[in-house]
């Protein structure tokens, strides 16, 4: 450090890692992004040729599957992406029914603690990545929250558990190529092998992972709502469970910055994506490669994954262009700092609660 120069603090280093980093081309994910691109794209391609891509957000959701399992060896991975495909499954459809019987709040909230809970304790259970619950509820409450229209929950569950099953046929794919020795010896080994105990879900921790996401989500769907600031409230909640993705994210602002960050220069990808009238094979395509993208980078930096997860996300529930995209760019960026914002006073809370009681801040 230079002579009189002050010692960086943590604000400091929060503002270095929400710039845009350096990316190491070797630490490039290139196989996790073809399979995701595939499990994505197959089933939409399916629904358009078949004049139904209202059911493209069941397939969308259930294809988030293959996203599971990074790095695993195939005798383990196949475990994760079936208790993932199952899960999903589970969220797609429970959303849709809910939907159908008209989004009665008090199910609405019993459901939100059910998939938070699942996501948080299969986390600590199968220590998998992606971490938490965050997909789990952006499938629930998306589909809770879309007008089923033309579709029924025999579509439905039909499309979901099609596509749940294709998306755990291509996280398994890379098993094929493996057991070739020279094109195996050219892939990134598999050495992800995190131990699974069913002991590590119950702990006070993750109880208070669970209570305070839930608390978190519902109330920021209620100012959301009471103030009328966006129409898709439940935005606003996923922001909350992407951000309290473990029991330390609870009292560190990293992961705040992040996701109010590169949302918001998601939302500007998105806009010149998708912005106007655009037909739905360029919709398509622009899901399909920001899906791609997405885990390209997601490893080496979450903020800039992000620039992509946001069109992407934006796309996928609007497939079938029911919507006026631009109201879609503002609801998204509004939710999102409501989010934050929420998950920010939560933070500084908790923050003082140990610092009161003397207690070392969780790693």
């Amino acid at each position: 450090m230079a002579a009189g120069q002050a010692p960086r603090g943590t604000a400091d280093r929060a503002l270095d890692a929400m710039m845009i980093p350096k990316l190491d081309r070797s630490r490039f994910d290139w196989e996790p992004g073809v399979r995701a691109l595939i499990a994505t794209i197959a089933p939409l391609v399916v629904l358009h040729s078949i004049g139904r891509l209202d059911l493209g957000i069941y397939a969308s959701f259930s294809a988030f599957t293959g996203l599971y399992g990074r790095g695993e060896p195939y005798g383990r991975r196949w475990l994760t992406l079936l208790v993932a495909a199952c899960c999903l499954f589970s969220c797609v459809v429970a959303g849709a029914w809910v939907q159908s019987v008209g989004e009665p709040l008090w199910i609405v909230t019993l459901g939100l603690l059910a998939v938070i809970s699942a996501g948080v304790l299969l986390t600590s259970i199968l220590q998998w990545i992606p971490r938490g619950a965050i997909f789990f509820v952006f499938a629930f409450l998306g589909c809770s929250m879309k007008p089923l229209g033309q579709a029924n929950l025999s579509e439905v569950m039909l499309v979901s558990v099609l596509s749940v099953s294709f998306s755990w046929t291509v996280g398994m794919s890379g098993l094929v190529p493996r057991l070739i020795p020279s094109v195996g010896a050219k892939l990134r080994p598999l050495n992800r092998t995190p131990a699974r105990r069913l002991s590590a879900a119950w702990s006070r921790a993750n109880l208070a992972l669970i209570l305070i996401s839930t608390l978190a989500a519902l109330a920021s769907m209620g100012v959301a709502s009471l103030t009328g600031i966006a129409e898709h409230q439940y935005w606003s909640a996923v922001t909350v469970v992407a951000i309290f993705s473990g029991p330390a994210a609870l009292v560190s602002f990293d992961r705040i910055g992040h996701r109010i960050v590169g949302t918001l220069v998601g939302v500007g990808v998105a806009a010149a994506l998708l912005g106007g009238q655009s037909n739905q094979v360029y919709l398509i395509c622009v899901i399909a490669a920001c899906t791609f993208m997405t885990e390209l980078v997601v490893a080496q930096h979450y903020g800039l994954a992000l620039a992509f997860i946001t069109p992407l996300a934006l796309g996928a529930t609007n497939l079938g262009l029911t919507q006026e995209w631009e109201a879609l760019f503002v609801d998204r960026a509004r939710e999102t700092i409501l989010g934050g914002v929420v998950c920010f006073v939560v933070v500084v809370l908790a923050r003082k609660y140990f610092e009161r009681r003397g207690y070392e801040l969780p790693a």
